[in-house]
C-alpha cells in the first residue's frame, strides 16, 4: 500500500515537471532587437553584445557597413549573447542564456525593443480612414520611433503606409502618417503650417502683447478652441478674420511683427496648454465698448486685464 502511494506521489511529480517542460518549450522565440544610436558602429555593437561581427551583417542582410543609420533596427544573433554590463547602450536590453533556461533583463529608463516574431504579417492599414492620414516632411533628426511614438501609432503602420523596406529616413522627405489615434487638438497641432502659426503668433501679439504669459497663451486657446469648434470656422484665418471678433484686426495690430513671447505662447497653446478650461470667448471689460452681448454668459477666468467666457 505504501509503494502504491509514494508511486502515485513520483507519477504526480514526473506530471508536473513534465507539465511544464511543454509549457516552457511552446514559450515564443523572442528576437533581441537594438535601435541604432546616432555615432554607433557595427563593430562595437558586436563587440558589445560578444557577437561575431560577419554573423551580425549576416542575419541582418548587411553588405556595406556604412549603410546603416540612425534608427535602423538590428537583430542580435541569440546564440551566446554575453552583453557586457559596464558599458551599457542607451536601449541597456540584454538576454542571458544558460543550458536549462533563458532569462530577460531591462534596464530601468532605457529604450528597447522585442519581436515576438520578426516575420509577422504587415499591420492592416485599409482601416484607418484617408481623411485621418496626413503628409508629413521628415525633419533633422527624426526617426521612425520617435514618429511612432508622437503619432501614437506603430513603426510597422509607418512603413506599411509608405510602402518602405527599411527604417530609413532623408530629411525632407514626404511620407504618410497616420492621425486617427490622436484627439482633434493633437492633430491640428500636426496640421499647423508655418503660415498660420505666423497668422496665430500676430494675433496674440496684437490682442495681448502687455498682458502676462498666461494670459498670452489664453488668447492663442481661445482661437485654437474656436477653430475646433462647431460653432466657428475650421482654419485659423477664418477665425481670426471673422468680421467683428478680434480687435487687433480692426485696429490693424493684427500686421505688427510678432514677438518671441508669442510664438511660445502659440506653440504652448498648440500643444495643449489651456488656461481658459475651454473658453470661446474673451474680452477687456476697461477698454471693450460693446459688453451686452457678453452679459448672462458664464465668466471661467481672469488672466491679466482679460476676462475669458464661455
Amino acid at each position: 500500500m505504501k509503494n502504491k502511494s509514494l508511486f502515485n506521489q513520483m507519477f504526480f511529480v514526473i506530471l508536473i515537471i513534465s507539465f511544464f517542460s511543454a509549457a516552457a518549450y511552446a514559450a515564443p522565440n523572442l528576437s533581441l532587437i537594438y535601435v541604432i544610436q546616432q555615432g554607433d558602429t557595427l563593430s562595437e555593437i558586436a563587440a558589445e553584445y560578444n557577437v561575431d561581427l560577419n554573423k551580425l551583417k549576416a542575419e541582418n542582410g548587411i553588405t556595406n557597413t556604412a549603410s546603416i543609420k540612425m534608427g535602423d533596427e538590428l537583430v542580435i544573433p541569440q546564440k551566446n549573447i554575453k552583453k557586457n554590463k559596464s558599458n551599457l547602450k542607451n536601449e541597456a536590453l540584454f538576454e542571458e542564456y544558460s543550458s536549462q533556461k533563458k532569462e530577460l533583463s531591462f534596464t530601468i529608463n532605457t529604450h528597447y525593443a522585442a519581436r515576438i516574431n520578426p516575420g509577422h504579417q504587415a499591420p492592416n492599414i485599409d482601416k484607418i480612414p484617408k481623411d485621418k492620414i496626413i503628409n508629413y516632411y521628415v525633419g533633422p533628426g527624426d526617426t521612425l520611433y520617435d514618429l511612432a511614438r508622437d503619432f501614437s501609432t506603430t513603426i510597422g503602420t509607418i512603413l506599411a503606409l509608405n510602402n518602405k523596406k527599411d527604417s530609413f529616413l532623408r530629411s525632407g522627405e514626404k511620407i504618410r502618417l497616420p492621425v486617427h489615434n490622436l484627439t482633434s487638438h493633437q492633430i491640428l497641432n500636426k496640421r499647423v503650417s508655418k503660415q498660420e502659426l505666423n497668422l496665430l503668433a500676430r494675433a496674440i501679439h496684437g490682442e495681448s502683447r502687455g498682458e502676462p504669459y498666461l494670459g498670452q497663451v489664453a488668447v492663442a486657446a481661445v482661437i485654437i478652441n474656436r477653430v475646433l469648434s462647431r460653432q466657428f470656422p475650421n482654419n485659423f484665418a477664418q477665425v481670426i478674420y471673422q468680421g467683428g471678433q478680434f480687435s487687433a484686426v480692426s485696429d490693424g495690430q493684427i500686421n505688427l511683427t510678432p514677438n518671441q513671447s508669442a510664438y511660445r505662447a502659440a506653440r504652448d497653446a498648440l500643444r495643449g496648454s489651456d488656461p481658459t478650461n475651454g473658453a470661446l470667448y474673451f474680452y477687456n471689460p476697461k477698454t471693450a465698448t460693446r459688453v451686452s452681448f457678453f452679459k448672462g454668459r458664464r465668466v471661467i477666468t481672469k488672466i491679466g486685464d482679460h476676462l475669458f467666457i464661455e
